[in-house]
């Protein structure tokens, strides 16, 4: 038994919850509940000192074994319970705290019934539906900080390793090889646009640097903005033809999104259908001001059959997508991704917020 709880120890965590095995979770578990423990002895604490550490004892007695039991139990059950939905997995695990927490009292009852008197009794119905309550509304409040815990890691993760794929991505050879040497060209025939150029790429490296969690609108815009330039003076305006589609009148840019949602999204479409056609094709971006939400389009050209069009990159930035849209705004954010003869459309809408 005490090597297949140390094996359980090394498993990841359950769904949003911590790992149940781990000998430092279980550590974290006693100390919130002896916390909890402290409060309630003071709650109903005695006239006399003597009987209030008494109290302390018993509650806390009680409390530590339902946390233990209770823990333990949903560590050797780990395996089903990592299939679970929030959901499911928010019942199951409420539901055996209240079983133990039922047990625990039986055993309370009966102790406390066989120092009193002969005849020992199992069942108090207050005494076990409060504790109880009191199990049920714990727990709940625990796993909705463990839950909101949960979502905001996941969240800073997303964007730390979107920041950690853009600039990935902008330190490809080729990319930098090719944008220093347009810049290098440029610094003989066209000086200005040489200048404009390098600050362009060092704005670019600077917003994947950027630790904030949300940005305006009208700065992803910028940084996008930026990165069409540079990618202009790389495959040339015959080779790139960018047609914007958006209402500067309307648009919410103070709108606060995560960042580096279009950026990736104008980079893949670039990057997978018009840099492999020779003669380069339209790439078409679209925003509007939907009432509630922020609508973003963006289409560009199929490339021809036999073309590397990195279709396998591809997949992976769209489910990098889908996966940040989903972690920021849940059921409320939504994307669709439709492909014609010609065409390819992703097109995403967010709440505004």
């Amino acid at each position: 038994m005490i090597n297949k709880l140390m094996s359980l120890g090394t498993t990841k965590k359950l769904g949003y919850l911590p790992n149940l095995c781990s000998f430092r979770t279980l550590l974290s578990g006693m100390a919130v509940a002896e916390v909890l423990a402290i409060i309630l002895a003071l709650a109903s604490s005695s006239e006399t000192y003597s009987a209030a550490f008494i109290k302390l004892g018993f509650t806390s007695l009680f409390v530590q074994w339902t946390v233990l039991s209770a823990s333990l139990f949903m560590c050797m059950i780990s395996t089903p319970l990592k299939k679970q939905s929030v959901l499911n997995l928010t019942l199951i695990v409420t539901t055996i705290v209240a079983f133990f927490t039922v047990f625990a009292s039986i055993l309370t009852i009966m102790a406390d019934s066989y120092q009193k008197i002969a005849v020992i009794h199992y069942w108090d119905t207050p005494f076990i539906a409060r504790n109880v309550f009191i199990a049920v509304v714990v727990t709940l409040l625990i796993l909705r900080y463990l839950y909101i815990q949960d979502r905001h890691s996941e969240r800073v993760k997303a964007d730390s390793g979107a920041k950690y794929d853009a600039l990935q991505s902008r330190m490809r050879p080729h990319f930098l090889f090719n944008s220093l040497n347009t810049i290098a060209q440029l610094i003989y025939q066209d000086p200005k646009n040489a200048e404009e150029a390098l600050l362009d790429l060092a704005d670019i490296f600077r917003t994947t640097l950027d630790t904030r969690p949300r940005i305006t609108l009208k700065e992803e815009l910028d940084v996008t903005l930026r990165y069409l330039r540079m990618e202009g003076l790389r495959l040339g305006k015959r080779r790139l033809n960018i047609v914007w589609d958006m209402d500067r009148n309307t648009l919410p840019f103070d709108m606060l999104i995560p960042p580096l949602l279009l950026q990736p999204l104008v980079e893949n479409a670039i990057y997978h259908g018009v840099q492999p056609r020779k003669e380069g094709g339209t790439l078409g971006i679209s925003l509007y001001d939907a009432g509630k939400y922020l609508e973003v389009v963006v289409t560009n050209p199929i490339p021809p059959d036999g073309t590397n069009s990195h279709q396998k990159g591809n997949h992976i930035a769209q489910e990098n997508l889908k996966n940040r849209l989903k972690l920021a705004y849940g059921a409320r954010a939504n994307l669709k991704i439709t492909k014609s003869a010609h065409q390819y459309r992703v097109a995403f809408t967010i709440p505004k917020e």
